[in-house]
């Protein structure tokens, strides 16, 4: 079936500054056992990222792949470290779920999360480079 999709995401840094994102898209909605799934695409500067929502009782998980691949799983209580690929580099994120709120009535589905993100050192540990050069 056909969706509408209405995203707000609200970001605050560490000095409780706010950043509010929204973006609407048409997509996908479709039952597979006792889960449901959207999906839906994206353009960002020319670039095409697909996302996948899986919806479980008590579980979201949002897959992006494309310009963008990142796999994040959101679950009371769970802290989830996942990476996010993007044109510019990996970022190793860690999310801890404070809170989630899934509302089915059949036509509609509403989802809030309430969740903390760090993005991880990721020049932290080990790093191997080789270069060869030779002349023509």
């Amino acid at each position: 079936m056909d969706v509408n999709i209405n995203i707000v995401t609200i970001q605050f840094n560490e000095l409780g500054e706010k950043n509010i994102i929204k973006s609407n898209a048409t997509g996908t909605l479709y039952q597979k056992k006792d889960h449901k799934y959207v999906m839906y695409k994206e353009v960002q500067d020319g670039e095409e990222t697909t996302t996948s929502l899986k919806i479980e009782k008590d579980k979201v998980t949002i897959k992006r792949y494309g310009a963008l691949n990142s796999t994040l799983v959101f679950k009371v209580g769970n802290t989830d470290i996942s990476r996010y690929m993007t044109p510019q580099g990996v970022f190793v994120i860690e999310n801890h779920t404070k809170e989630l709120s899934i509302f089915d009535d059949q036509s509609n589905i509403s989802i809030d999360i309430d969740y903390d993100i760090k993005i991880m050192d990721m020049f932290t540990g080990r790093n191997l480079i080789n270069i060869k050069i030779k002349e023509k």
